[in-house]
């Protein structure tokens, strides 16, 4: 590029990107002399120097921490880049003796010195540490394009080794931030948590270096524990799951108030844990199994902790077992998160603490995390008349319109309080039987199978919290002038009508298979196996016991097919009427289902015993033969069918999802 057009870009350059010194005057961090450096060859690079003694310049070799402009295009670090990309040290050696400056020099687009790849790529730790030996404490702070030093390349990658290398040589890197404001520990709380419990540990035991050679003002500025800064990062390693030590966090640096303070966007630590559903067992969905186990394992925890050997027989026996006690401990951490956060807003005044507990006590009320409320609401009581200003909605409310029901379940270990949210209403005029009676969102239909028993669902929400709210709010009118029954009526009109197709293609389906298996089944009856004398009509086989199998399962899986047939045809002529799906037509197609299995289980059999009668001579070989093929689709139609039987049998006389869940008192 030439000189002109250098001179015509440079209004472009960004000096911060270049120049990584900051001039101090102070005797003991004087660094004017690599200050001086960087911004002459920042004006060597950019063809200034004309404008200054009115002559064209010779070229500058670049020298330690400068950017090296048209010098990288040249390639003349590539082979240094290339080096330090394998952990080639040897290699990487010879051209830092050949080009001392090198070892401090940009050597990418994106400001980088060797030192930075070689942490980013974790090829060798012997290179590392080789070349932290040749430079300076000054040049370990160089930075690249984002104002990243090598401890945030270490951190951000996980590389341990390396970031303690590199504090044992300048433990200010600690406390050095980039363009963004985020310290090593930060990039390191986004994913590896060996490098971040390290970095948490430095800073512990490097503290007092750390006061030595940072002023009073810089202590403040450049901590990252300590305000905003240490809000995110406790915000970040709850995000990252990391609860012992956002634990630890909590605790060893009360002194900061990492919990009694939340950013300008209004995240604070309470919040962000409240977010994370996972983590509690509020927000889990467990198999049969796994909740059996989970209860096991939760009873006899002591238990299993003073065998451990038994625990080793049960992770090899049991897959899930691992996964569930680590589950568990997860939970406990969680947990006890939350309550150490809470204890650490007491000393705040009520509308510190207010406006901290009141968005993350909604918050879990939208996902539904019991625990959370739980918790709060046992260290703040007035917690519990949180809402949100805009809408007008408590806690109730949301927990209504977001169907959590572990949330809405709270209400049941209530006092008389609870009549206080019979009739509150929010900005829309609407009560608790108003958003029971709007239509659930997406995330929580999709929990249930088919639109029928979402409608179901629907209307067992209905159902319940109009037991709940005053009877006056039944009826009661919203600012729209709608009475909650128009309210349901309006919003599930399009579930209604997919819930009376998926009831209808269901029947269609089984009553098409129940009739063939009549027919099949009739058909048998009459022409029984081996014939019959032609004299007295008698079967041939008539004193054999296989031939009385045949013709009572051929007579059962008659009869339970017809039954079958008749059941899908009430669905099939069915009014569909909106009440209609909350048990009446459930009850009818598991019925049908039952009827229907049957049918086919004792069609098998029939037809097992009639290949026994004719066959019967092979032996035992014939028996098992037969006995095995026959399970095949008894075993098929279970497991394609087994898991709609069961949403059915537990949405429809089950316990419910609405009861009280503990013993234990709530407000």
């Amino acid at each position: 590029m030439g000189s002109t057009s250098n001179a015509r870009q440079s209004s472009a350059v960004h000096v911060g990107q270049f120049v990584s010194a900051k001039l101090s005057g102070y005797h003991e961090t004087n660094n004017y002399s690599s200050w001086k450096i960087q911004m002459l060859c920042l004006i060597g690079s950019q063809d200034l120097l004309r404008f200054i003694d009115a002559n064209i310049p010779h070229p500058i070799p670049s020298p330690p921490g400068i950017a090296i402009g048209e010098d990288y295009e040249r390639h003349i670090y590539l082979e240094l880049y290339r080096a330090a990309i394998m952990g080639n040290w040897d290699a990487a050696s010879l051209i830092l003796q050949q080009n001392g400056g090198a070892i401090s020099a940009r050597i990418s687009s994106t400001l980088e010195t060797t030192l930075h790849i070689a942490v980013g790529t974790r090829k060798s730790i012997k290179f590392v540490t080789k070349l932290v030996g040749l430079m300076s404490e000054d040049m370990l702070e160089l930075q690249d394009v984002r104002g990243y030093n090598p401890l945030h390349i270490a951190a951000m990658t996980g590389n341990t080794k390396a970031a303690r290398i590199l504090v044992e040589r300048n433990p200010r890197l600690l406390n050095v931030p980039s363009r963004n404001g985020r310290y090593p520990v930060h990039m390191a709380a986004v994913g590896h948590k060996d490098t971040l419990e390290y970095l948490i540990l430095a800073a512990v035991e490097y503290k007092d270096t750390l006061q030595y050679l940072i002023s009073e003002t810089e202590r403040t500025n450049t901590n990252p524990y300590f305000g905003e800064t240490g809000v995110m990062l406790l915000n970040t390693v709850i995000d990252a799951d990391f609860f012992d030590v956002a634990l630890k966090l909590a605790t060893d640096h009360n002194h900061v108030h990492m919990s009694t303070l939340k950013l300008a966007d209004g995240n604070s630590a309470l919040k962000r844990i409240a977010l994370k559903d996972t983590a509690f067992n509020s927000g889990r969905r467990f198999t049969f199994w796994e909740s059996f186990l989970h209860s096991q394992i939760h009873k006899r925890e002591t238990f299993l902790t003073l065998n451990a050997s038994l625990c080793k027989v049960l992770e090899k026996l049991v897959p899930c077992f691992v996964e569930i006690r680590r589950k568990q401990v997860v939970h406990g951490q969680a947990l006890e998160l939350v309550k150490c956060l809470c204890e650490k807003m007491e000393n705040l005044s009520f509308p510190e603490a207010s406006a901290i507990y009141s968005d993350a006590i909604l918050t879990a009320a939208r996902l539904g995390i019991h625990e959370v409320i739980e918790a709060v609401v046992s260290t703040f009581p007035a917690a519990i008349y949180s809402h949100d200003l805009r809408t007008r909605q408590f806690m109730f409310h949301v927990a209504v319109r977001n169907r959590s029901e572990k949330v809405f379940n709270l209400i049941y270990q209530m006092s008389d309080h609870k009549h206080q949210y019979s009739d509150l209403t929010d900005s829309s005029g609407d009560t608790l039987l108003h958003l029971a009676a709007r239509l659930a969102p997406p995330h929580k239909l999709s929990l249930v199978s088919g639109a029928a028993l979402q409608m179901q669902r629907e209307l067992q929400w209905f159902r319940e919290v109009e037991k709940v709210v005053h009877p006056y709010s039944r009826e009661r009118t919203n600012n729209a002038g709608k009475t909650p029954k128009m309210v349901f009526i309006e919003e599930h009109v399009k579930l209604k009508v997919e819930g009376e197709k998926w009831m209808k293609d269901t029947a269609n389906s089984c009553t098409i298979t129940a009739a063939l298996i009549a027919t099949v089944v009739f058909a048998s009856a009459i022409t029984v196996p081996g014939g019959t004398e032609s004299s007295t009509g008698f079967p041939f086989f008539f004193q054999k016991h296989s031939f009385t199998i045949f013709a009572l399962s051929d007579s059962a899986s008659l009869f339970t097919s017809v039954t079958s047939i008749l059941m899908f045809l009430s669905i099939l002529t069915s009014r569909y009427a909106v009440e209609d799906f909350l048990s009446a037509l459930p009850k009818r197609l598991i019925f049908g289902l039952i009827s229907l299995f049957l049918s086919i289980s004792f069609m098998i059999a029939a037809f097992g015993a009639a290949l026994y009668l004719v066959f019967g001579r092979m032996g035992a070989i014939c028996l098992i033969g037969i006995a095995a093929f026959a399970s095949l689709p008894i075993t098929s139609f279970v497991m394609l069918q087994f898991p709609l039987f069961v949403d059915l049998i537990s949405s429809t006389y089950g316990h419910g999802i609405f009861r009280k869940q503990t013993n234990k008192p709530f407000y």
